[in-house]
């Protein structure tokens, strides 16, 4: 894997978890709103036929374009699993506490990915001067 494609994925990769947490967060939001039902998102396989929008590749040494949303790579979903109140409502407040938390580890996990591998690359470029 090219350095560049390692870069490419930890940038979708956090750019997938900010957008859960936005999406999230809005479940947590809509609480109190009768009949709301919980969004989730998922992410698709990385070659997902998504890609409209993106710039084209044209050489081997260009760096892929980006999205340009940043979330084709991603598709919002209702949640199937959550359970609805007298209300109508399926959001449970615990269970959207802890997606919140699993997400924020993982993002977590890939900043400090990100950090690390353009350390390398700060070393790399520098010829080994700190």
């Amino acid at each position: 894997m090219r350095v560049y494609e390692a870069v490419d994925q930890m940038q979708r990769a956090l750019t997938f978890h900010r957008n859960r947490h936005s999406t999230i967060a809005g479940n947590v939001a809509n609480l109190d709103t009768p009949g709301y039902k919980p969004l989730d998102l998922e992410r698709l396989p990385a070659n997902a036929a998504l890609n409209a929008g993106r710039m084209a590749k044209t050489d081997d040494r260009h760096i892929s374009g980006g999205d340009g949303a940043g979330g084709a790579h991603a598709r919002t979903i209702v949640d199937a699993n959550a359970m609805q109140s007298a209300d109508g409502n399926a959001v449970n407040i615990e269970r959207e506490m802890a997606k919140i938390d699993a997400n924020r580890v993982r993002y977590s996990t890939t900043s400090d990915l990100v950090s690390r591998r353009l350390a390398m690359l700060r070393y790399a470029a520098s010829d080994g001067a700190a």
